[in-house]
Order: structure tokens, then C-alpha cells, then sequence
């Protein structure tokens, strides 16, 4: 027990160094200690390991995460909370099973978004430029204004569908975002087909806790 703590005592140490190449050693070196626990440690020493990762991936550049986010997605022990984090660096079929992952059974309910508010977004998508929407759209969601870009400017709507499903929003709500969003990206008829087809299959829990996730991130920048 007392080389895991020398390990994760090290491993914050390092976290406090700011130079970008710490950094993502720090997370390189997390990442390899999930993806391959080493037996002699106690299965519930996982979560500071888990929670000092899931921090420092906040702070990487994009291609570092990616990385980072494909490996820990192709593990059966990865924690839901650290997938959750990765959601938006992973390829399609990762961001399935990170839903799926989400789906296990809990006692929170369905929520329905008010008609009047959906009604409001979308008229605020029609005469708000970009950067006021984001802001909207942020507000609305309950998530950070940078997640709102990422959402609306996710060239997959993987996302977007997410939060308008997670929400409890009626699909001709959702569908009308496409078509906005979709501006916003230069995306095409067949891509905006796609995009609308995506909503159905989107599972409506593990929806519902991704948002929670991204919400929770909001609240959490702004206590800090």
C-alpha cells in the first residue's frame, strides 16, 4: 500500500508542474497505469488515479488527448466518469459505447424541456449572431460556454444530439439546431441527413448523464 501512495503523492507533484510537456508526461504516465493496473495494487486506489487524470486532460492539447482518450476508451476498467471526459476526442463507435456505459440503471428521471424554452432558443439561433448564441445555448444547456462551441461545432452532431436528448427536447426542436448548427460548420445535405437520424439512436440515460457530466464541469469552473 505505501508504494502507492509514494506513486500518487509523486504524481500530484508533477501535476503542479504547468509546462505543457509535464503535463502530458503526467498523463501519459496515468494512462498507463490505468490501462495496465498492476495486480499487487488495491482496486480502490483506481479513483485519485482516475480523478488526477481526468483533470490533467483538461489541460492538454487536442492531438495529446485524442491520444489519451482512444487508449482508455479500449478498456473495459476505464471509470464512466473518465470516458465521459473523453466523449468528444473519440471516434464514433467509442462515443456508442461511452453512451452505453452510461446506461446502467440509477434513480434519476426523464426530464422534458418547457415548449416556451425551446421556442425561445430557436429564436435566439435566428437572430443571435454566433458568439451571443453560444452563450444562449450555454445558458440553456446549463453547460460552460467553451463546451457549447465544442457542442455546436462538433462536425459529427454526435454531440449536439446528446445534449437535446439528454435534456428532454422534442426532436423538431433538436431538428431545427441541426440545420443552424450545421452553418456553423459548412456541413452539407447528406451530413445534415445524418445528423438528424443520429437523435433516435442516442440512448435517452446515457444522454441524460453526459449532460450531467458536462454540467457538472460548468459548475465546477465556476467555483474555481
Amino acid at each position: 500500500m505505501s508504494d502507492v501512495r509514494e506513486r500518487l503523492t509523486r504524481l500530484i507533484e508533477l501535476a503542479s508542474e504547468n509546462a505543457p510537456e509535464k503535463q502530458a508526461a503526467l498523463a501519459f504516465e496515468l494512462c498507463d497505469l490505468l490501462v495496465d493496473w498492476p495486480p499487487r495494487y488495491p482496486q480502490i486506489m483506481r479513483e485519485p488515479f482516475e480523478a488526477l487524470l481526468e483533470k490533467v486532460l483538461r489541460r492538454l492539447d487536442e492531438t495529446t488527448r485524442r491520444l489519451i482518450a482512444t487508449r482508455l476508451s479500449q478498456n473495459s476498467e476505464t471509470a464512466v466518469a473518465l470516458l465521459n471526459e473523453c466523449y468528444l476526442d473519440v471516434p464514433a463507435k467509442a462515443r456508442s459505447m461511452i453512451l452505453e456505459r452510461n446506461q446502467t440503471p440509477g434513480d434519476d428521471e426523464p426530464s422534458r424541456v418547457d415548449l416556451e424554452a425551446e421556442a425561445r432558443l430557436i429564436a435566439a439561433a435566428r437572430q443571435m449572431g454566433p458568439i451571443e448564441f453560444t452563450h444562449q445555448f450555454a445558458e440553456f444547456f446549463g453547460v460552460s460556454p467553451m463546451m457549447a462551441q465544442s457542442i455546436l461545432e462538433d462536425v459529427s452532431g454526435d454531440a449536439l444530439a446528446v445534449a437535446c436528448k439528454g435534456i428532454g427536447m422534442r426532436r423538431v426542436t433538436y431538428s431545427t439546431l441541426v440545420v443552424f448548427a450545421a452553418g456553423r460548420t459548412g456541413a452539407g445535405a447528406d451530413a445534415i441527413y445524418d445528423r438528424l437520424a443520429v437523435f433516435d439512436a442516442i440512448p435517452e440515460t446515457g444522454a441524460r448523464r453526459m449532460l450531467g457530466h458536462w454540467r457538472k464541469e460548468a459548475a465546477a469552473s465556476r467555483a474555481a
